[in-house]
């Protein structure tokens, strides 16, 4: 299977990246993928969460699909801080991976999108509201609520998953809009901690800006982005878009088999993704982009 270390630039940075590509001159569908939150390089990083993402470029490749992993400015071999950027900084990262794939004589043009998991999901979804050139993006446990409600979402399941008493849960809830209060005053005096970057993106104004086929994959016992919020956003901001949902049974954040979702018991778990999955994906790409048109499946469509 082809894989070829490249580099390109964006807003300064020089982002590093493998680009996945099938056998065959092509042109060929393509998709750059986008990680979510923190600071390990997708690329280079530790244990599964590298493997994770290879598995699937390897799945989507041997289906006749490009994919490009890139690193975030500052992790692997990217240059710049990923600590300081905002939403639009990773959107414009995004476009550039777009911009990259469409100087390859091996992409087809007409068809290049994002696919991104969790955090990487808002971005997809904020590219693509900025630029026609983003052909169809997939969320992968990606939220369509606001980062602020997501955080308060993930620490509220957390604590709901640990058996965390009413008291308990009282207090911990009000400590961490408390915290953020005090963010929020701290940065208008001049004190902005890095997470001012984000609390406050909202996707539901750009939404309806999203007019490329969409497909949003959810895991259902994922408690730090449920569905049912997005899936209510997904329905009134996107009504009348192309969009394709599924939810898979009894699994993670990480579309894994799990028992309560928390992060906690990710090292007991089988590290595997859930029975069809992967195929989810390329034969929704196959049928929305491919052929452009169909869906996954009636069952799935919002």
């Amino acid at each position: 299977m082809p894989r070829e270390e490249v580099v390109f630039e964006s807003k300064g940075n020089m982002l590093a990246g493998t680009l996945f590509t099938p056998e065959g001159p092509g042109p060929h569908p393509a998709m750059a993928f986008l990680v979510g939150s923190g600071g390990v390089s997708q690329r280079l990083g530790d244990a599964w969460g590298f493997y994770m993402w290879v598995t699937l470029a390897e799945h989507c490749v041997a289906k006749g699909i490009a994919v490009l992993l890139f690193d975030k400015p500052g992790l692997g071999g990217s240059t710049g801080n990923w600590e300081t950027q905002t939403f639009d900084n990773r959107a414009d990262d995004a476009l550039a991976a777009v911009h990259f794939l469409q100087a390859r004589q091996d992409v087809d043009l007409s068809k290049i999108g994002l696919i991104g998991h969790s955090q990487g999901g808002w971005i997809a979804q904020l590219a693509a509201s900025k630029s026609k050139e983003v052909s169809f993006i997939i969320t992968l446990a990606g939220p369509f609520i606001s980062v602020y409600e997501q955080i308060l979402m993930d620490r509220e399941n957390h604590l709901l998953a640990a058996g965390a008493s009413s008291m308990k849960k009282l207090v911990d809830m009000t400590a961490t809009r408390a915290l953020f209060l005090t963010a929020r005053v701290a940065a208008k005096l001049g004190y902005k901690h890095p997470i001012m970057n984000i609390l406050d993106y909202d996707p539901r104004p750009i939404l309806p800006e999203v007019t490329c086929p969409v497909l949003a994959l959810f895991g259902e016992r994922d408690v730090l982005c449920s569905p049912g919020p997005s899936l209510d956003v997904i329905k009134s901001h996107m009504s009348k878009g192309d969009v394709t949902t599924k939810v898979f049974p009894q699994t993670n954040h990480l579309f894994w088999k799990c028992k309560t979702g928390s992060t906690k018991e990710y090292e007991q778990l089988e590290k595997k993704f859930v029975h069809e999955f992967l195929e989810s994906i390329s034969s929704w790409i196959e049928s929305a982009v491919i052929l452009e048109g169909g869906v996954l499946d009636e069952t799935t469509v919002v």
